[in-house]
């Protein structure tokens, strides 16, 4: 009852309170459809209990505000609902439709009292964030941005977001570490959380640090499996969908589920099912670069054996006729320089017998002249004296120192006369020196061009320039044909030589 003091009405807290709680209780007697944010869903393990914390806002601004109990087994039924039919839990952050009664206690004050809570309404409001997230994605124009990258011909280097324990992991590992074709991969793991209520933040976070050394790294992999479709709404948020469409980097997914897809996995360059077909997809890459490059390979091959075969084959016929030339040209040489060294040996003789008769002729013309002057001029002195002693007797002594005279001058003159002749002979003698000397001089130069050419066309030079002579039993070998296996060899190279015996023997008419 109230208190009358100083004409004051005056109520205790706890009458207040009753008021208010029969108030309510008269007023509010019904259950009642409500829709709200659970901003915190408050739930005690310990007591299987919820304490959920509702609001509303416009514009961003709360406006209302109310606390609610959901007790163990209704939380129980209506969590089992939820995972059925929207394939996520109850949690914080979602938009509800509840029933629940008001109730008002002194001591905790005004609640709601939740009976039950349609799954339909939150998957509506669910559908509808994500058709939010699409359409302003859209309206950015950052939808397609990821898919618009240039994809790595090889995807060699993955930056992997998963959970370090997840079977979906594991199993990407497992395909693309043991491929059977011999791939190698480089993956570094980002850990994060792929589910709840702080995945999209982890996410995010994961993604900002590989955002730092993306040069590092050819494309990032979301990877999640064993969970089935549940706790994929954090997938449907914009600010994970805005980050994995505006990444450097093509993203590509595999958190498997098989119902709608979700907003990341839409702006993700690629979205696979399963973290399996995820690691399939990548090895599939590898094959549509490697398959080409085989083919390249065999035709390279088969073109190389084919060229290489061609070659060895003009190889064979140009040694041959190297060979067959060699020798004709050789033997041609050697041929022309003893004929003209025959030659050369003939005319010297010839020339020096000719010259050397010449001036033994020459020698005995002058002796000839000199003896028949000497003669006449003895006949002429002798008849002169003659003369003079049938002229003059009384002369005689005059005659004689005359003739004395006459004798050492006819003397003086033979000497002379034989001098000059000498010294023309001596003059012919040189003459024909110089002139054999010239010729010789002539004939070894063309004799030194021609050794020089020999020289150059010497076996040894040919295998200087990497030819070499294949012996069998001391005899040039030039068919194959006539070899057989296990016979030894002896092969004659520039420096050296080499003995082999016989393993395999191909014809020259032989086909690869």
């Amino acid at each position: 009852m109230p208190e009358f003091i100083a004409d004051k009405r005056i109520f205790s807290l706890a009458e207040v309170s009753r008021s208010i709680q029969k108030t309510i209780a008269e007023r509010y007697q019904s259950l009642y459809w409500i829709k709200a944010e659970l901003n915190k869903l408050n739930y005690y393990a310990h007591s299987g209990h919820c304490y959920p914390d509702l609001l509303e806002k416009k514009e961003g601004k709360v406006i209302a505000e109310m606390r609610a109990i959901l007790w163990k087994s209704d939380y129980q039924r209506i969590n089992r609902r939820f995972l059925d039919t929207l394939q996520e839990p109850l949690k914080d952050g979602i938009h509800v439709l509840l029933q629940a009664s008001i109730q008002y206690d002194p001591v905790y004050g005004l609640s709601l009292h939740i009976a039950d809570i349609d799954p339909a309404y939150s998957l509506g409001e669910l559908e509808r964030e994500k058709q939010a997230s699409i359409a302003t994605l859209k309206a950015q124009g950052l939808f397609d941005t990821n898919k618009k990258l240039a994809f790595p011909l090889l995807p060699k280097r993955i930056a992997l977001i998963s959970v370090e324990t997840s079977k979906g992991l594991a199993d990407f590992l497992k395909i693309v570490d043991g491929n059977p074709y011999g791939y190698r991969f480089e993956h570094e793991l980002f850990p994060a959380l792929l589910q709840g209520d702080k995945a999209v933040a982890s996410i995010i976070m994961q993604l900002h640090r590989i955002r730092q050394q993306w040069s590092q790294f050819d494309v990032v992999a979301i990877v999640r499996g064993g969970g089935g479709d549940v706790g994929l709404s954090a997938y449907n948020h914009l600010d994970l969908a805005s980050a994995i469409a505006q990444f450097p980097l093509p993203v590509i997914t595999g958190i498997g589920h098989s119902t709608n897809e979700t907003v990341s996995e839409m702006v993700a360059y690629k979205n696979a099912i399963t973290p399996s077909e995820l690691a399939d997809f990548l090895i599939q890459h590898f094959h549509n670069f490697a398959r080409p490059v085989d083919r390249a390979k065999q035709i390279l091959q088969e073109k190389g054996r084919q060229l290489l075969a061609n070659q060895k084959a003009a190889l064979e016929a140009n040694v041959r006729y190297f060979r067959l030339g060699s020798r004709g040209l050789l033997s041609s040489h050697i041929h022309q320089v003893h004929r003209l060294s025959t030659q050369l040996i003939q005319q010297g003789k010839h020339l020096i017998a000719q010259q050397s008769s010449n001036l033994k002729r020459k020698e005995q013309d002058v002796l000839l002249e000199a003896r028949r002057g000497l003669f006449q001029a003895k006949d002429q002195v002798n008849y002169c004296i003659q003369q003079l002693f049938r002229e003059n007797r009384h002369f005689n002594r005059f005659f004689k120192q005359n003739l004395v005279q006459l004798q050492q001058q006819l003397h003086q003159g033979i000497k002379v006369q034989k001098a000059k002749q000498e010294n023309q002979l001596e003059q012919h003698q040189q003459k024909l020196t110089i002139t054999c000397t010239q010729y010789v001089v002539q004939h070894q130069q063309k004799l030194h061009i021609q050794e020089r050419q020999l020289i150059l066309l010497d076996p040894k030079q040919i295998l200087k320039r990497g030819y070499s002579i294949t012996l069998l039993n001391g005899k040039a070998i030039t068919n194959a044909g006539i070899l057989k296996t296990g016979e030894k060899l002896k092969t004659i190279l520039a420096f050296g030589e080499v003995e082999s015996a016989i393993t395999f023997v191909k014809p020259e008419d032989e086909k690869e």
